[in-house]
């Protein structure tokens, strides 16, 4: 049968590219979102991993996919338009063994050196936020719970300030590690499309992302693994 003229317009290709990050929290649910939407329309499923925040964010206006799904701060507003939210990932404050905050209100004083994957939501934010504390940045890999790790036993940063997924990851690694209660942001993941894709298609992916968090798409995707600190965004 023809293709619907949103569904031609949302998957010139006749299949349905997906840009996403090999971030735990958003890489685990996005491709069970992606192969949902896929199947709503009709089309075969290719997803796009991009390896760290930098190069997902870098994608954005070479025509690279058809949809993405990722922060949402890191989309760009000058190529893209940012539909509605799909869920939300804390950000925390994650100590090593032996650091002495006790809340996130604590960690920015002199002296204090807060690390960040570089170019993530937790490296934007806390670019603008921290006025005391050191930023220490470190490049995304594949082993990041470890890097962590290392990075808090070795005294090369005191906290770390990474998502949900990197945070639990890295205490269940190294003992002793205590992730301070009380997230210090929060990241929306939402769906974008190329700029200039009509109201209809917007429209058509919009009412398909209402039905991936209404069916449980979304939700069964977090439990599947075992996400803390991960949840359906509210419609």
């Amino acid at each position: 049968m023809a293709q619907s003229a949103p569904t031609s317009e949302i998957v010139p290709n006749g299949k349905l590219r997906m840009g996403t990050v090999r971030v735990e929290v958003v890489l685990s649910v996005s491709e069970p979102v992606g192969k949902f939407l896929a199947e709503q329309l009709g089309v075969p499923f290719e997803p796009i991993v991009y390896a760290n925040p930098e190069l997902y964010a870098q994608s954005f206006g070479k025509g690279e996919w058809d949809i993405a799904i990722g922060p949402r701060v890191l989309a760009s507003a000058q190529s893209s338009d940012v539909l509605a939210d799909m869920w939300l990932v804390d950000l925390l404050y994650v100590v090593g063994p032996g650091g002495h905050f006790a809340d996130a209100s604590q960690v920015d004083r002199p002296g204090v050196k807060v690390a960040a994957v570089q170019g993530s939501p937790s490296d934007r934010y806390l670019t603008r936020a921290l006025k005391s504390a050191e930023l220490v940045r470190m490049p995304m890999s594949p082993h990041i719970g470890h890097d962590v790790a290392e990075m808090l036993r070795s005294g090369k940063a005191d906290v770390i300030g990474a998502d949900a997924g990197i945070g639990y990851e890295t205490a269940g690694v190294l003992p002793g590690v205590k992730i301070l209660p009380g997230a210090f942001s929060t990241v929306q993941i939402a769906l974008a499309v190329p700029k200039g894709r009509s109201s209809a298609a917007q429209a058509r992916l919009a009412a398909m992302i209402n039905a991936a968090k209404r069916s449980g798409v979304v939700q069964k995707a977090i439990e599947a693994h075992d996400l803390k600190g991960v949840r359906v965004a509210p419609e």
